[in-house]
């Protein structure tokens, strides 16, 4: 049997302990992530929270439809065991209850999906091995921020680093959502970072945190920061950090070549994931 719940009526200690548990477990199906992201979000749940699936629920008029939200890469099914194919066709029913549809999905449902691509870093290797894998072009701008007297550091400081990060925004493509990413930073757990000499700061970037993984998420270089090569050097000292590690660096996706060769300049990894849309309305 399987439910679909406003999440006002799931019991949240179930349905985050499942996610956790699960072999594709990720901070975006979270309940207080969600709650966050997509205050309206409804739940798919199998039998007795055997299997789970966030719907990411929005409105207009009468008309609900699904939509990715932003932050949010990707969602699954959440389970600790193989789903018997009659179990996936009753996620898939649910799904196409709906009459416009544009989410990410771990995997494809519907044999329709795009391809994307997520890129990300085992860190159980020893901090030799992990910069052996770097490239030429990421050891020598890890070295440039060096020269050039750059230090980073982890900070509590996160407002100081969020209005840093809203500062270097020109296109205030975030700057719009202030308030839901304070209330996602403050949250969940999460590590805050800087890059700066003296008092001068040239990168911030924020990671949110779980027992296995690490999302590379609000990241900003100021102009001279760029100069310097001042992000090689944050991702560089993360990647210290964790070495020898049972953490995934998550860099998330992108369909910029720049950026993905930056993630991939680091040895990250692509892996894809599956962009399915249904019947576009203008919404």
């Amino acid at each position: 049997m399987i439910r679909r719940l406003h999440n006002s009526a799931i019991d949240k200690q179930k349905w985050d302990a499942l996610v956790q548990c699960s072999h594709c477990a990720d901070v975006y199906a979270l309940s207080t992530f969600l709650t966050i992201v997509c205050p309206d979000w409804h739940g798919l749940i199998l039998n007795d929270y055997e299997a789970v699936m966030p719907l990411p629920v929005k409105r207009k008029v009468c008309l609900k439809y699904l939509v990715q939200p932003i932050f949010s890469q990707q969602y699954s099914i959440y389970s600790q065991r193989s789903l018997l194919p009659n179990e996936l066709n009753l996620f898939r029913t649910e799904i196409l209850k709906f009459k416009s549809i544009r989410i990410n999905l771990s995997m494809p449902l519907f044999g329709s999906e795009k391809q994307r691509w997520n890129y990300t870093l085992d860190l159980s290797k020893s901090y030799a091995d992990l910069v052996s894998a770097y490239s030429e072009n990421a050891r020598r701008n890890c070295k440039k921020a060096q020269e050039n007297n750059l230090e980073c550091v982890q900070t509590n400081s996160v407002d100081s680093v969020l209005q840093f990060f809203f500062t270097m925004d020109e296109q205030k493509n975030y700057t719009q959502h202030e308030k839901q990413i304070r209330t996602l930073v403050n949250a969940c757990e999460s590590e805050v970072y800087e890059v700066r000499r003296g008092e001068e700061k040239y990168a911030v970037a924020i990671f949110l945190k779980t027992k296995s993984r690490l999302y590379y998420l609000f990241p900003a270089s100021s102009v001279l920061g760029k100069k310097y090569s001042a992000m090689f050097l944050l991702i560089d000292t993360l990647i210290r950090k964790y070495a020898g590690s049972n953490m995934i660096l998550d860099f998330e996706g992108s369909e910029i070549d720049g950026v993905r060769r930056f993630y991939e300049g680091f040895g990250a990894v692509g892996k894809p994931y599956y962009f399915f849309e249904k019947q576009i309305l203008l919404l």
